[in-house]
């Protein structure tokens, strides 16, 4: 009886949880009907640009500005002239907080939406490792990296879907999204290339500031790809949490 008792009051208490969420204060949802949904939303991202750095808890977003991620491995396994594996450890992004969005465009009744967005300037900093070939070097080496990437333009497409979930509530789910990355100019140095070799390091890293938009487009499905996993560990804990009621009430 005293197990059975203890199980109903866990019950009752991660219920009354779940139904306690609510949005911060500071953020006021949009209507779904809103006729102007797409500038409310405008208005609405830019009144969490001050609370990007620091990271909205109550909504299970982490701070973004530095962005931290633990890991992120690229390997560009092809017959090109790029075929390398490289691993990035202890990345921090600075410049998230600074977006400019261009557009967003946003559907209920088609469940889809769209942003398109701009940061001026991006910056990134981790430790790596490399293996492989770039072009027509050879590159290899591990230790600190460093890149600036200036005027970062994004355009993510989701197809979203609705479904009911907790408490008969309907949640957001994303179907499918896409995502297309332009860089106006990137300035990238790896340090300790090749054992710390200064001349054949300095060689690489010119090398690749001089052909750097051609290594992007040897490379864009996979840095896409990667941009798009990260982008999307930002937004699943925030629709997995709130349902449609509370992002986008009646």
């Amino acid at each position: 009886m005293a197990v059975k008792l203890i199980v109903f009051v866990l019950c009752i208490t991660l219920i009354n949880e779940i139904t306690s969420r609510s949005l911060p204060s500071y953020i006021k949802p949009c209507k779904r009907d809103d006729p102007n949904i797409n500038e409310c939303l405008m208005r609405l991202m830019e009144n969490i640009r001050p609370y990007i750095s620091k990271g909205i808890p109550e909504m299970h977003v982490l701070p973004l500005d530095p962005i931290m991620i633990p890991s992120v491995t690229l390997n560009q396994n092809s017959a090109g002239s790029v075929n390398f594996i490289a691993l990035f450890t202890d990345l921090k992004g600075y410049g998230g907080k600074n977006f400019q969005i261009h557009k967003i465009k946003a559907s209920i009744k088609n469940q889809s939406l769209e942003v398109d967005l701009n940061l001026p300037l991006f910056r990134i900093e981790s430790r790596y490792e490399v293996n492989g070939q770039i072009l027509v070097l050879p590159i290899k080496g591990n230790g600190k990296f460093v890149g600036n990437f200036t005027n970062v333009h994004v355009k993510i497409k989701f197809e979203l879907k609705i479904v009911e979930k907790k408490n008969h509530k309907n949640f957001i789910e994303i179907k499918k999204n896409k995502i297309n990355l332009e860089i106006g100019a990137a300035k990238l140095h790896f340090s300790n290339l090749f054992n710390g070799n200064k001349e054949l390091g300095d060689q690489t890293n010119r090398f690749i500031n001089e052909n750097w938009t051609d290594l992007l487009q040897e490379t864009r499905p996979l840095i896409e790809d990667t941009v798009d996993a990260i982008i999307l560990g930002i937004f699943k804990p925030v629709i997995e949490t709130f349902s449609m009621d509370d992002l986008f009430p009646v």
